[in-house]
């Protein structure tokens, strides 16, 4: 193999298909196909209620004992309102932090929530996996109404 140094996501996303191309091994995950990086929007995308709808700030984990005790809702302490992630969702964000196919990919979120301290509760509270929150899997946020939308 060829000593090559690489200092950006693109050259990374280079490194990988050069040793790909290098390889005679068909066990590579590799897949050119696959994005480099996945951006979720987060209200009525990732998750519903939407930010503004709800009464306060969404403080009190709402755990699923069925599902290894993991934090499946973010509730506001003043209200019934509850923050859940559509199953989808969980789905495809399940797959992208235990599928080795995808490690390489680069996640973030964007967001014009109009309440980004809410947001930011919800994505560091929610889990995905034991101990694995929203705000673990996610590289990048930008999240308000302020910034570059």
């Amino acid at each position: 193999a060829l000593s090559r140094s690489y200092s950006s996501a693109s050259d990374q996303r280079q490194r990988t298909m050069d040793d790909a191309n290098e390889s005679n091994d068909d066990s590579s995950c590799y897949d050119e196909h696959l994005p480099s990086m996945i951006v979720f929007d987060l209200d009525d995308c990732l998750w519903t209620p939407e930010m503004h709808e709800l009464m306060g700030m969404p403080t009190i984990a709402v755990k699923d004992p069925s599902n290894n005790n993991i934090v499946v809702g973010m509730k506001v302490a003043s209200s019934q309102d509850v923050v859940r992630l559509f199953d989808g969702a969980r789905k495809v964000l399940t797959e992208l932090a235990t599928n080795p196919v995808y490690k390489d990919i680069i996640l973030a979120t964007a967001s014009s929530s109009l309440e980004p301290s809410y947001s930011y509760a919800c994505l560091e509270g929610l889990e995905i996996l034991p101990n694995k929150t929203l705000a673990d899997m996610m590289m990048y946020n930008q999240i308000g109404r302020t910034g570059h939308l």
